[in-house]
């Protein structure tokens, strides 16, 4: 293959750091020759979703979404790249228009794309595109519709929808507008949840859906009516499908599915179902003899294996996932690689079925790793970055989507012999990107809360001269089980800060995910502590090691948990010349009377009638670090 774009090798993060004491000279422009990145840059940034390689591996299809900032609204349309031609190949498949979405693309042959699209007039269509002539046509449109996908073998798509008990598709939405038109809007409820964060839970679930269609014309045709698969589950009617696969010889389906029971408000139960394409038989829950949730089932292209994602604990969301293979003939399970610590996001196998590529958090990256399922020995494909999306294109290639602080979700060819060897596939940012001063992200380490080694992360400023003071822009992440990565953030992008003239510190606290068990489940019942001594402890060490930063300017700011703990820190110190808390728990007591996630309140943060336990527990904790803050 062919490919427009760049071949590098960066150090392995982990092992090789840059010196953030000594920063070289070599590591900046001529300030004259960039211009600050501002959040102008940042929101008319190309954003791309949901890309796909092609059943050949020749071709990608990805959308595409850009912010008009005049216009204050958003559209989305598809791309297409020849991965043989490069770059130069690259063209819009679809129109982009503001207020049209084109979205969820998949490949049906290949020469024939679905995809989701809406706009004003027809918000809920499966569509096809061609890319031989960019001809579009709609097949059908199914209000609320997400997630299609299809099998050649089965000859169907496979879709959820919203739908009320024992309807269709089309008399849900018929029934939704009725209800929309009574003049009675009481509603009763005899089980919790009543609500999911600010949407009211309804009798309305959502449904996974199954329908024949045929290849005519360079397009899709539907046959017959669409099948709800799920509908004979003996269980609870809320059943919910998501991460849905058909099987390789198309007879089944796989699908995670939240378990519902009288006592869902205070657990979290996944089960991974199968059930027959045509829905002739009720969904078979797999993993009936697991507590905790299960996530990312897939099957092995030989038809021989199912491979899942497995927690052991019923009421800790955050807890470490488990990989677990299925032997399909003997139904025999086998947990891989017991004794890691990483703790995987979603996988795929390789297409000869001999290994499974995991998305991994590791550190400051979300790495692919392959897992060889013979001898169970782990090999990193990629570097620095954040990967979301992969799709192998032959023994010793794949494709990847990844972001860093110095692009957005980007499409690169990673070698999966010569680590840290990739080529850049898309490059529609590059003119903006190119122009504008973007910081890359500084690693070290030091000792934190319960004598552990944390790490951190540095920007730079703009015109940064280690030789001038600056001050000091603290970012805490937003979630309490969650890493801040080398990656690209909408929300509290490090660059935006750090072309005010901010040196942004970033550290990974107790309860990060990215490094071990250990670590994640340190802050349980404890979010306070532990979090808000490592940022002091970090802070600290930045401040001793360099001569750059001011202590007499520094800032926090945080968002959801973040503002929890930069609420923490104003009770805790005045330090800090300014504090800025974004949507942030005040008071967990109140938090707890006023959510019906009840798993979340009690496991990880505690029952506030234990109030005087936990006071004299952080006394004790506070007490023992000798805090002086």
């Amino acid at each position: 293959m062919k490919f427009q774009g760049f071949y590098f090798s960066i150090p392995f993060i982990g092992l090789v750091l840059a010196d953030f004491t000594d920063p070289k000279h070599f590591d900046f422009p001529d300030w004259d020759s960039v211009e600050k990145f501002t959040p102008d840059h940042l929101v008319k940034m190309k954003n791309m979703n949901g890309a796909v390689v092609s059943p050949n591996k020749s071709k990608l299809v990805y959308s595409q979404c850009v912010y008009e900032n005049t216009k204050a609204k958003m559209g989305c349309n598809l791309r297409f790249i020849d991965l043989n031609q490069g770059y130069e190949s690259a063209y819009n498949l679809t129109q982009f228009d503001v207020g049209k979405y084109d979205t969820f693309p998949i490949w049906i042959d290949d020469n024939l794309v679905a995809f989701i699209s809406s706009d004003k007039t027809s918000p809920n269509n499966i569509s096809t595109v061609s890319v031989l002539d960019k001809s579009v046509k709609v097949v059908k449109e199914i209000d609320g519709i997400s997630g299609i996908v299809y099998s050649s073998v089965a000859k169907k798509i496979a879709f959820t929808t919203p739908v009320f008990k024992g309807m269709s598709p089309e008399e849900s939405s018929t029934e939704s507008k009725r209800i929309a038109q009574s003049p009675y809007t009481g509603v009763s409820y005899d089980k919790l949840f009543l609500r999911n964060k600010d949407t009211w839970v309804t009798s309305k679930k959502t449904q996974l859906f199954t329908v024949d269609v045929n290849i005519v014309d360079n397009s899709l045709e539907i046959s017959g009516t669409p099948i709800n698969v799920v509908r004979k589950y003996t269980g609870e009617w809320e059943l919910e499908p998501t991460s849905y696969s058909f099987s390789p010889d198309g007879k089944n389906i796989l699908f995670t599915a939240r378990i519902r029971e009288p006592d869902e408000i205070w657990i979290t139960s996944n089960g991974v179902f199968s059930v027959s394409v045509d829905g002739s038989g009720s969904p078979i829950l797999i993993n009936s003899d697991y507590r905790g949730s299960a996530s990312s089932p897939v099957y092995s292209p030989d038809g021989k294996y199912i491979a899942w994602l497995q927690k052991a604990r019923k009421r800790y969301e955050s807890d470490k996932n488990k990989i677990v293979l299925m032997d399909i003939e003997t139904g025999k399970r086998k947990r891989l690689a017991p004794s890691w610590v990483r703790s995987p996001l979603s996988m795929k196998f390789s297409d000869d079925s001999s290994k499974l590529y995991l998305r991994v958090p590791c550190e400051t990256d979300i790495a692919l790793i392959s897992l060889d399922l013979k001898n169970e020995d782990f090999k990193r494909i990629t570097d620095v970055g954040s990967v979301n999306y992969f799709e192998e294109l032959g023994p010793d290639s794949i494709l990847v989507t990844m972001a860093t602080s110095k692009h957005p979700e980007t499409a690169f060819v990673a070698s999966t012999t010569e680590y840290g060897k990739i080529t850049q596939v898309n490059f529609e940012n590059s003119e903006v990107l190119d122009k504008v001063w973007l910081s890359h992200a500084d690693t070290f380490w030091f000792i934190g809360a319960l004598n552990d080694r944390v790490q951190g992360m540095i920007f730079y400023p703009y015109g940064f001269n280690p030789s001038k003071k600056y001050p000091i822009a603290l970012l805490i992440h937003d979630e309490p089980h969650k890493s801040s990565r080398d990656d690209w953030e909408h929300r509290s992008n490090a660059n935006i800060f750090a072309n005010q003239g901010y040196l942004v510190l970033i550290i990974n606290f107790h309860g990060s995910d990215s490094y071990n068990k250990d670590f994640t489940d340190s802050i349980v019942s404890n979010w306070g502590s532990y979090p808000y001594y490592d940022l002091m402890k970090g802070l600290d060490f930045v401040l001793e090691s360099v001569k750059y930063a001011d202590s007499e300017n520094v800032v926090a700011l945080g968002t959801s948990y973040g503002g929890y703990m930069v609420n923490w820190i104003n009770g805790h110190t005045d330090r800090f010349k300014a504090l800025v808390t974004h949507s942030g728990i005040f008071d967990l007591n109140s938090f707890y009377y006023s959510t019906d996630k009840l798993i979340l309140a009690e496991y990880d943060i505690g029952i506030p009638w234990n109030e005087k336990e936990a006071v004299e527990l952080v006394t004790m904790v506070f007490g023992s670090f000798g805090m002086d803050w």
